[in-house]
């Protein structure tokens, strides 16, 4: 899929996330449907959070040769319910205008930098066109997490 094609996509992921979430009856959207997973709120508030480390890694793709990450690891690094008490429409407006920014970032790629290639301890392999194509599947399953357990019947989630 063409790099174009793809910051597309990314440009339509914050009105996607807002219309699921708007979706959803208040009374669940902090509800863990799930023993030990997160809520719809939590998972959105995560891809706004997230968007912060994102568009810091393909800063330093763009600024430095072979960059080496640190791994992300949310609920490792902060308490389990950091997410749950973040102000939902706070986090959606900071996602939009963070895409926004990460977008622009990567308009001014030259041909170069989308081939930099970077050390990250969970990947065999990372550089921005992967890490690109790992940041839309990333909003895609948490979005995809978020309308199941808005969509999906309790006695179903329960199942092993």
């Amino acid at each position: 899929m063409h790099i174009n094609k793809k910051l597309e996509i990314l440009a339509a992921a914050p009105d996607l996330l807002e219309e699921l979430i708007t979706e959803v009856p208040e009374e669940i959207l902090k509800v863990r449907r799930i023993k030990g997973k997160w809520s719809i709120h939590e998972h959105a508030c995560h891809l706004a959070e997230a968007q912060r480390m994102i568009i810091g890694r393909f800063k330093r793709f763009k600024q430095e040769k072979n960059p080496t990450f640190v791994p992300y690891l949310p609920g490792k690094t902060v308490p389990d319910d950091n997410l749950a008490k973040m102000d939902l429409q706070e986090q959606l407006a900071d996602f939009r205008k963070n895409r926004l920014v990460m977008i622009d970032i990567l308009k001014n790629y030259t041909k170069e930098e989308w081939l930099n290639e970077g050390n990250h301890p969970e990947y065999k392999s990372i550089n921005p066109l992967l890490w690109l194509r790992h940041v839309l599947m990333h909003d895609h399953f948490h979005m995809y997490r978020i309308e199941e357990l808005f969509l999906t019947n309790e006695e179903y989630l329960r199942k092993p």
